[in-house]
């Protein structure tokens, strides 16, 4: 999974902690059990003190390992013999890993563990802030029938209907096919078309195979830029990191915040360093084509629609029929 830097950090910290907890209870336990047998803690004692006669004799070139070896083992057997019966299992005394195969380190070997993985995905998806509503809206839920079979648009000549399909279609193929090709897409249509429905069908698909989706609307995105710049406000700046280095940002409503230069070069530097560095983006709008011509400056439009993939939908407000028929 690719993780922002602080994403990363923030997941090496719970591993530590975890670490830490499962030795501080494994030591507590020891002093536990050696208060009920002392020769526990002697035998434990000569177990070390061997092994470190062992290692010196072994540096001298006269070290005799079969011999060692078979005195640990007796050591060891009388240790485990004395644990149980005193009543505890031999695991007493050691550190309880919440994930055994990793040792609560997060690495088996050179490769992550499969609980670093879930843990990644469970943490991107908190940092979201849309994980109920993606409970909801996803490829499962997004349903074709409340847009109209007959209500036609007049510049593809295609129903309502198809062009959902068709846009519905083209989204789980990109999320697909994102760990190969990535991508852009710019989701367009009248308020109620599915736009928001649709990117949060991506999000669902992209934060559930382990990549790291950030899900903005216009206003929240503009003002991380606006607390970085001016306030320079610490809560806000790693979000502000991760608008550069998140695998996906979803940019929602784009066209309501209140337009002004600051926005403009703001959403330039967004949209310019995220392609320059290959990382995708989505972004859903209200607005047309020309809006968005005249809203932005030239250079955004060029960036749009010079390496976006353009979603039209079309068709009426269906949250009002959704409304209708679940009454």
């Amino acid at each position: 999974m690719s993780l922002t830097n602080s994403q990363y950090n923030e997941l090496m910290r719970s591993y530590e902690e975890k670490q830490r907890q499962a030795s501080y209870i494994a030591e507590k336990h020891k002093e536990e059990v050696y208060e009920k047998v002392p020769a526990l803690r002697s035998i434990d004692d000569t177990i070390a003190a061997e092994s470190t006669s062992y290692l010196k004799r072994m540096l001298k070139g006269v070290a005799e390992e079969g011999a060692l070896h078979e005195k640990i083992e007796e050591l060891k057997k009388q240790k485990i013999s004395l644990i149980r019966e005193a009543g505890y299992s031999p695991e007493y005394l050691e550190p309880s890993y919440s994930c055994k195969d990793c040792s609560d380190t997060g690495y088996i070997g050179n490769k992550r563990c499969h609980c670093f993985i879930q843990a990644s995905i469970d943490l991107v998806y908190s940092q979201t802030g849309i994980k109920d509503i993606l409970k909801e809206e996803n490829f499962d839920t997004f349903k074709t029938e409340y847009y109209s079979d007959t209500a036609t648009d007049p510049e593809r000549k295609m129903t309502s209907r198809d062009i959902a399909v068709e846009a519905r279609d083209y989204c789980k193929e990109y999320c697909r096919n994102f760990d190969r090709e990535g991508g852009n897409i710019l989701i367009t249509g009248q308020t109620g078309t599915g736009k928001t429905f649709l990117s949060h069908c991506i999000a669902k698909d992209l934060l559930d195979a382990g990549h790291s989706v950030l899900y903005f609307t216009s206003y929240q995105l503009f003002e991380v830029f606006e607390k970085n710049t001016f306030e320079k406000d610490p809560d806000f700046m790693e979000s502000y990191d991760n608008i550069f280095t998140s695998d996906l940002i979803i940019i929602d409503d784009l066209g309501t915040e209140m337009a002004n230069g600051f926005t403009n070069s703001r959403l330039f530097l967004c949209l310019n360093e995220r392609l320059l560095s290959g990382r995708s983006t989505v972004i859903s709008t209200n607005l047309s084509v020309r809006d968005i011509a005249e809203e932005y400056s030239e250079r955004t439009f060029s960036r749009i629609f010079g390496n976006y993939k353009l979603l039209k939908l079309y068709g009426e407000d269906i949250r009002i029929k959704k409304k209708l028929l679940n009454a």
